[in-house]
């Protein structure tokens, strides 16, 4: 006797779709959110290709001591020098179907529009991208290969943070930029974490790509996103370095450029070693930090020395800007909020004072359309013969901006921190 089942039954039977969208993505920018509203000198906006701001960067020598009616000291001069940033160019694009945006028009057919859901999706991700610039080496650096993998399609790294399964990477020397025994564009296809969480190889990982190298060696060679190399803003990494170029200024030449570093030597963070960091921002430059950003893993450790010595409680503890947690240091005139950011660089932490800091921008982010338009973002793709068009519409936001920071000297990170190997990139 014929059964009617669910599966032969299934031709007839309609999909309903219940919203929301299960949101599996974490979609935070702490650290655009923190800084997006500073505006240094009135820095916050500007035209032409690049941005100049005067930097004092000597005191008047000219100085000393002399006798009745001796000689007067040698005169001398302030020193200043132009900082110069380079205007960057953030862009996000969206391709859809005609078919597509006509059959989400209806409650019936989606429940979401898909020409909102994606331009809302490409603006979260242009943030988030840029959340992971602000926090890097100012050169696009993802990664830098450790060991001597040889030719294949297995290589390993120092970290695997900022590096996600589907990216588009090319393996290029450091140095120069050059292919070489690299590879110019491949999938990454896995990244599996190897290191050891409270080691010197905390952030290690394996990535596996679809593209063979011809044996690109430990140290000289790195990866990047393709294109990215050295079109990125300066990010925290470079910022709050020592002894390298920022802005176009050559602190090894120009000291007082420098920012200020202290390694923990793979050891916990402790209270210490923050206050000796903001003491040591405090005795060059006169100022105060008002932040500490890092991961969640080096949070959770500083907390836990507070617990283990009785003296974290919830009157430490407080909520600060979009609910992100914190917990206090005392490293100034008053306490300095320690908080944690999932794109945070593993084994870091940032000491910043944040009046030191603008993104500068030409106009807000905003999506493209031809200068004598009515309006229109959208425009048809074209097909592969001139003149021809497909059904396809496309769209793209940009935003034209740069990370600048005025006085480095009022900043710096503590390195070699133990810290959680990171999770998986999505």
């Amino acid at each position: 006797m014929a059964q009617q089942t669910l599966t032969s039954f299934d031709a007839i039977l309609k999909n309903v779709y219940r919203g929301p969208i299960v949101e599996l993505l974490n979609q935070e920018t702490y650290l655009i959110d923190q800084l997006s509203k500073t505006n240094v000198n009135d820095m916050g906006a500007f035209t032409g290709r690049q941005l100049v701001f005067p930097v004092h960067t000597s005191r008047n020598r000219g100085r000393g001591a002399t006798t009745d009616g001796g000689a007067l000291a040698t005169a001398g001069v302030q020193g200043y020098l132009d900082g110069i940033v380079s205007i960057r160019y953030f862009d996000q694009g969206i391709e859809l179907s005609d078919m597509v945006i006509k059959q989400s028009e209806r409650d019936e057919g989606a429940f979401v529009r898909a020409l909102n859901s994606e331009m809302d999706g490409a603006m979260q991700d242009l943030r988030k991208d840029i959340s992971r610039m602000s926090y890097g080496t100012g050169d696009g650096l993802l990664a830098t290969i450790a060991g001597t993998p040889g030719a294949g399609t297995s290589i390993t790294v120092d970290t695997g943070q900022y590096i996600a399964v589907g990216d588009q990477v090319a393996i290029l020397l450091k140095a120069t930029g050059a292919v070489t025994n690299g590879v110019a564009s491949a999938a990454v296809t896995a990244v599996s974490y190897t290191g050891t969480a409270g080691s010197a190889t905390q952030a290690n990982a394996t990535l596996t790509i679809d593209t063979t190298t011809a044996g690109a060696t430990s140290n000289t060679y790195g990866v990047y996103l393709v294109g990215d190399r050295n079109n990125e803003t300066d990010g925290l990494q470079n910022i709050c370095s020592t002894g390298r170029t920022l802005h176009q200024i050559n602190s090894s030449t120009y000291p007082v450029w420098d920012s200020n570093v202290i390694s923990a030597g793979n050891a916990n963070p402790s209270e210490d070693l923050f206050m000796q960091l903001a003491q040591r921002i405090r005795q060059r430059s006169g100022k105060n930090v008002d932040l500490f950003l890092t991961t969640l893993g080096v949070q959770r450790r500083l907390a836990n020395t507070y617990a283990s010595q009785k003296r974290f409680n919830d009157a430490q503890a407080v909520k600060i800007n979009g609910g992100y947690s914190a917990i206090m240091v005392a490293a100034g005139n008053e306490p300095v909020p320690v908080v944690s950011d999932v794109d945070a660089p593993c084994v870091l932490a940032f000491a910043l004072n944040r009046s030191s800091f603008a993104w500068a921008e030409v106009a807000p982010a905003d999506w493209l359309m031809a200068p004598d338009d009515k309006g229109s973002i959208l425009q048809l793709k074209d097909g592969s013969t001139a003149g021809s068009k497909l059904a396809l519409w496309q769209a793209w936001i940009a935003w034209y901006a740069t990370l600048v920071c005025v006085a480095p000297v009022r900043n710096g990170k503590l390195t070699a921190i133990n810290d959680d190997v990171p999770v998986a990139r999505l």
